[in-house]
């Protein structure tokens, strides 16, 4: 076996909008120009969103992964409705000429282990193919080695971005990615492959307050074509949404005037039906965000937009009710919830792109 650095040639990092900044597989830089959040500092060690890219001639693939040794958001079992290959697995993909597909996700490690190894395939005969590794969405990485057989050659990724501009997430833990199954299933990565763009998460678990300072570092990236925005969970209730989101708004336009915002309300979910209090609360910030919008355009912003994800989720299958199974608590989404989510986003993005 031969081991890779992929912070090296021919490997291409991407999805970390501050990399080429820091060196390091981090989703805020260390250094901000606005005193972050202490949540939102931290969290931003969790590579939600990260990716590695490269081709390769093989018969083995591996990787060897040192997990950073301070105390995560989601360590050891304290979150039993994350999978393990949620917060500590990569998931490969590949593709032979067309699109990326799933090929297998790391899972022989201890969730409180600070370090694995796993094989990801080993074949008899030789493979070719563009790779796409997606790092964990919570847990944070200090090193990764990728292992090939003595025989493979690596070169850089023949499948190439559409172009340099970005599409930018930014909320909680939805967007982080809870309850994805694996990495590769959360709507970021889903419409990083199928848009075939950086896209960077910026989600941040019970921390997208929409707070000004987080809307000055979010300025910073440059070449941004969309940003996501869905940040209701967080903000304790409407006349704090209302008042954040606007200031979040007017500090990146103020950088920023011709980049699409989307503003993204969530999932509705069966509890609603059953609790009124739930639905209550849930409307009062969807008006919120409905009236932000129709301000914001009324007052000239061209580009401003409102998305409702249950508008994509599909409601029933042969007569039987399905549109509930989007959520695993009422609230996080299922694979069912990202995918639908991911599809409406898609036509709406390629509208907008």
């Amino acid at each position: 076996m031969k081991w890779y650095n992929p912070q090296k040639d021919p490997f291409k990092i991407s999805g970390f909008a501050f990399y080429e900044q820091d060196g390091l597989y981090r989703r805020m830089p260390l250094n901000p120009c606005a005193e972050l959040p202490e949540a939102v500092y931290n969290l931003a060690d969790e590579t939600s969103g990260g990716q590695i890219r490269f081709h390769a001639k093989l018969k083995k693939m591996s990787i060897s992964v040192s997990v950073a040794s301070k105390k995560l958001h989601f360590d050891g079992y304290t979150a039993p409705h994350l999978s393990g290959t949620t917060k500590r697995g990569f998931d490969l993909y590949a593709s032979t000429g067309g699109d990326y597909e799933f090929i297998a996700v790391t899972s022989d490690f201890n969730e409180t282990d600070l370090y694995h190894e796993c094989t990801f395939f080993e074949s008899e005969s030789v493979i070719e193919a563009d790779f796409l590794l997606n790092f964990p969405l919570y847990g944070a990485i200090d090193k990764v080695l990728i292992g090939f057989d003595d025989e493979a050659v690596i070169t850089p990724a023949q499948k190439q971005f559409a172009d340099d501009r970005k599409i930018v997430f930014y909320g909680g833990s939805i967007e982080q990615g809870a309850c994805a199954s694996r990495p590769g299933m959360n709507e970021t990565n889903i419409l990083s492959r199928w848009l075939n763009r950086e896209v960077y998460n910026l989600g941040f678990n019970s921390s997208g307050k929409a707070e000004a300072e987080v809307a000055e570092v979010i300025s910073g990236i440059d070449n941004v074509a969309a940003l996501i925005i869905s940040t209701e969970g967080n903000c304790p209730d409407e006349k704090w949404l209302d008042e954040k989101l606007r200031e979040f708004i007017r500090i990146y336009r103020g950088k920023h005037p011709d980049t699409a915002i989307v503003l993204m309300p969530f999932l509705v979910s069966a509890k609603e039906r059953l609790i009124s209090e739930s639905y209550k609360k849930r409307i009062a910030k969807t008006k919120v965000q409905e009236k932000i919008v129709a301000d914001l355009s009324g007052a000239g912003d061209q580009n401003i937009y409102l998305f409702m994800q249950e508008a994509c989720v599909e409601k029933e299958y042969d007569g039987n009710s399905i549109w509930h199974e989007n959520v695993v608590d009422g609230l996080h989404k299922t694979d069912l919830g990202y995918l639908a989510t991911a599809k409406g986003l898609y036509k709406l993005l390629k509208t907008i792109l």
